[in-house]
């Protein structure tokens, strides 16, 4: 009842600001509605919570960011950028809900991609962390594409990392060349579209062999190459069928999507990327699965990835090295001695040297 009532009181005085219309409404939520009523409302309360919240801690002004009016919203935003304190500002609209809510008039998603775009254009070294933060976090392309351009704006050489698992998207690309990354850029595409041997090198050479090899994990991981291991007869990809089939634009696509596939498991042997076995494992597979037993041993895919398992098992179960600094064993248990044990004191003491006759 109590539950009800609060649901929709709050619900009601958030959208319409009216005291005594949201106790009504409160009141008839709590008479009518199943517990289960109360949940969703108070589920969908939330993110208007928030937005209160952020009312009372951020200028007015900083919500206009959300404003379902993108007139509304650029003007914010060239407003935004003259203030000096624009920065925290702008990491604080990254807190916001970023939902989309019609009764309150906010476009969450086009407020964090305003942000973002603010703090590039300001070049705010200080929401670098913030940055990769929401890079992690995210699944909506339109929001990594403008982190990565913020990033390359910054210059921060500690975005470089976060990037460069990214390699091959065009945005993150163009990121990493603003920090001085381009001749790794331009050795990732030389090894994806011709294993050029020089490039794999230059690569392994470069302090970020980890981040380079789950760039190549990436392209193996696409939906293309998902639908590429479906395909019954790769040679014809390979080759194209026909004169008219090796221009058409779709097996283009295809060829261009096998070379990387075959490129990228090479440049992992390479790299000697253990951690890429399970999902060269699950890629044979998945192939194996997909073609006749008698295509197997002509199959590029499944020959790529057995010879790759078989180069990269053998250091997945190699010892770890030992450590050079001696290991503290001061806080081992010792075996206690056995109370039955025979005293040991009288016995003669151990010569220092073995004499000569037992020597020979």
């Amino acid at each position: 009842m109590f539950t009800g009532f609060f649901s929709g009181f709050f619900s009601y005085l958030a959208l319409i600001r009216d005291l005594s219309k949201a106790v009504a409404m409160g009141l008839a939520i709590a008479i009518s509605a199943p517990p289960i009523v109360f949940a969703v409302f108070l589920s969908g309360l939330l993110p208007i919570f928030r937005l209160l919240r952020a009312e009372k801690l951020l200028p007015e002004i900083a919500l206009e960011l959300g404003s379902l009016d993108p007139e509304i919203r650029q003007n914010t935003l060239r407003q935004l950028l003259q203030r000096k304190d624009a920065v925290p500002i702008l990491l604080k609209a990254l807190d916001l809900p970023v939902d989309k809510n019609r009764f309150w008039e906010w476009n969450g998603e086009e407020a964090h991609l305003l942000a973002v775009e603010g703090l590039g254009r300001l070049r705010a070294k200080e929401a670098v962390p913030k940055l990769v933060e929401k890079l992690q976090r995210t699944r909506l392309r339109k929001m990594k594409e403008k982190i990565f351009w913020a990033l390359g704006e910054i210059g921060d050489p500690q975005a470089i990392q976060v990037l460069v698992p990214f390699l091959g998207e065009k945005e993150a690309n163009e990121a990493l060349r603003k920090l001085g990354q381009g001749d790794f850029v331009d050795a990732f595409h030389k090894v994806l579209d011709s294993r050029d041997v020089d490039a794999i090198k230059k690569l392994r050479q470069w302090a970020y062999r980890r981040e380079v090899a789950a760039a190549f994990i990436r392209v193996l991981n696409s939906p293309l190459v998902a639908e590429l291991l479906r395909f019954r007869m790769l040679r014809m990809v390979e080759e194209g069928s026909s004169e008219s089939d090796r221009d058409s634009k779709l097996l283009m696509i295809w060829q261009q999507t096998l070379k990387h596939t075959l490129n990228s498991i090479w440049a992992l042997v390479q790299l000697r990327a253990i951690e890429a076995l399970p999902l060269l494992e699950r890629i044979g597979r998945r192939r194996l699965a997909s073609i006749p037993k008698d295509e197997w041993q002509d199959d590029p895919i499944i020959a790529e990835c057995f010879q790759a398992i078989k180069i990269l098992k053998p250091f997945a179960t190699l010892p770890r090295a030992a450590s050079f600094v001696p290991e503290d064993i001061s806080t081992l248990p010792r075996p206690a001695p056995a109370p039955e044990a025979p005293s040991t004191a009288n016995l003669p003491a151990i010569p220092e040297s073995e004499p000569e006759d037992i020597a020979r």
